[in-house]
């Protein structure tokens, strides 16, 4: 693919890319959901302490309503346990069972192989780029969005 240096082509090839080859993207990207269980368990496992549905709805970018269907299943799975706050009865707060530790441990272990893999397939240049462009790329949408 031909790279051109003005920025309404380069949107069109960024376009490209993200619809024309999104299958191949998801292959090594999204074979685990970043908003679905799998992330609510990574960031369980991030979080020092015990955390409200709301505050992990919050880090996940989704809405209560969907923070209470991805906890329930969970729940039901093992995967999580809710307890009553201390400080304020009314709150739920959320945490990880062993269970969950370990299956988002194994989760995460498989999409670092994947990473790892794709990573030596472009070399040692081109990879430190690409993890160098893709966390610019994140800022920078990051300041756009206001987040």
């Amino acid at each position: 693919m031909e790279i051109h240096k003005d920025y309404e082509t380069l949107a069109d090839n960024l376009c490209d890319i993200h619809f024309l080859y999104s299958k191949d993207l998801s292959n090594v990207f999204e074979q685990h959901s970043t908003r679905g269980e799998e992330a609510a368990l990574f960031w369980l496992s991030r979080l020092e302490n015990p955390v409200s549905a709301g505050e992990l709805a919050s880090k996940l970018g989704i809405t209560s309503g969907r923070i209470a269907n991805i906890l329930g299943s969970l729940d039901r799975k093992k995967f999580i346990e809710r307890r009553r706050s201390s400080r304020d009865r009314r709150q739920i707060n959320v945490s990880l069972t062993d269970a969950g530790a370990e299956h988002i441990r194994s989760v995460y272990e498989t999409a670092r192989k994947n990473h790892i893999t794709l990573l030596q397939k472009m070399g040692d240049d081109n990879a430190v780029e690409f993890i160098r462009l893709m966390n610019l790329a994140i800022r920078t949408a990051s300041e756009i969005s206001g987040t």
